[in-house]
């Protein structure tokens, strides 16, 4: 059982309705009770230091993030004041602090924090498929901005927020006369062949689990040059109960030639070291393909604080993670004291003999 972090082990917690039953909150306030920490479900419509202190906070507020950007004077209040109490206590475990979250809710933002992590930019061990800003529907600028940044057909557009119904809305455009179907604000990206299969990579701290999903059959073949643009939504395509359908289904010639990508754990490892450490986060997940011919390793996706399905036990190892990093922080916070304490007894008794070395000040 982990002690109490000052004076408190209570841990907040908050997720949207629809969220909070996926998870299981009821589960996780056993695991949390288990690892001595009182959960407590954190209510927006009181001050959050009314309802602390706390040692840790579990959140999803991207919802009340994505209503602070659309002009949501609540949300944004609530947010400004949750800030300004995250300030005052700067020793608290935030999973995930909301200046990353904020970064990985814009998909291009995402996009350019991935393509300068040392495993892509000097390693060359990972990639990112080209990508681009797309903010208007005159054809003319979007020829010009796919040129620029080197986009080739076909292409996927995605809106450039990562979260909410509208970001599972996708389409896969195959030429100039698609470009008519792009709904900005979006981000476009080269499609690559991945023999329609997704690898989901499910991160808790420092550690990580793999699960495959059905994704898009490939594409980039001529005889699809000429099709008219194909529009989908991931959430059906990829989720933990997605069946195999005509769009994520190989060709039988294409199974005979393709041969099984294998994921790298290896570029994951450091994919996922150099992320943790660059963003500091503790729940997300990484969207990978394979190109089989090439087996070229491409992120396509960062999710934050994603289903986990497939993966058992992760609350528990998402409380333990928390309890292990308190732990520490309290040893160390022992340690600073320890050293603080030793410090000024060695000052004071070196001032106690200097003075009376010199007959003045005895005590």
């Amino acid at each position: 059982m982990l002690p109490n972090v000052a004076g408190s082990s209570k841990v907040g917690f908050w997720f949207s309705t629809k969220k909070k039953k996926k998870l299981n909150s009821d589960q996780l306030r056993q695991i949390l009770k288990k690892y001595g920490f009182e959960a407590v479900e954190i209510d927006t419509t009181r001050h959050i230091s009314d309802q602390g202190p706390f040692v840790a906070i579990i959140h999803k507020f991207t919802d009340l993030m994505i209503d602070s950007m659309n002009g949501n004077q609540p949300a944004d209040n609530y947010l400004d004041s949750l800030k300004v109490y995250l300030a005052k206590n700067p020793r608290l475990m935030m999973v995930d602090p909301l200046e990353s979250i904020q970064v990985l809710l814009n998909r291009y933002d995402t996009y350019k924090l991935i393509n300068e992590t040392k495993v892509c930019s000097q390693d060359k061990l990972l990639h990112v498929p080209s990508f681009t800003q797309l903010s208007s529907t005159n054809v003319d600028e979007i020829k010009e901005q796919l040129k620029r940044s080197d986009v080739q057909f076909p292409f996927i557009c995605k809106k450039n927020i990562s979260h909410g119904s509208q970001s599972h809305k996708m389409c896969l455009i195959f030429n100039e006369d698609g470009l008519k179907d792009v709904d900005p604000p979006s981000v476009a990206q080269t499609f690559i062949d991945h023999g329609a299969l997704l690898y989901k990579i499910y991160v808790i701290g420092d550690k990580y689990h793999m699960v495959e999903r059905p994704s898009l059959r490939n594409f980039a073949m001529d005889r699809w040059k000429d099709h008219q643009t194909i529009f989908f939504n991931s959430h059906d395509i990829s989720s933990g109960d997605s069946l195999r359908s005509k769009l994520t289904t190989l060709d039988d010639d294409e199974k005979v030639k393709i041969s099984h990508s294998v994921v790298n754990n290896s570029i994951i490892r450091r994919l996922i070291k150099q992320l943790s450490s660059e963003i500091q986060m503790t729940m997300y997940g990484i969207d990978i393909i394979v190109c089989p011919k090439t087996q070229k390793h491409y992120v396509i996706d960062v999710n934050v604080f994603p289903g986990y399905d497939g993966v058992d036990g992760y609350l528990e190892i998402l409380v333990k993670t928390i309890a292990d990093r308190k732990a520490s922080q309290s040893n160390e916070q022992l340690q600073f004291n320890g050293t603080l304490k030793n410090t000024i007894n060695a000052t004071y008794n070196g001032d106690s003999h200097h003075k009376t070395s010199n007959g003045r000040n005895r005590l």
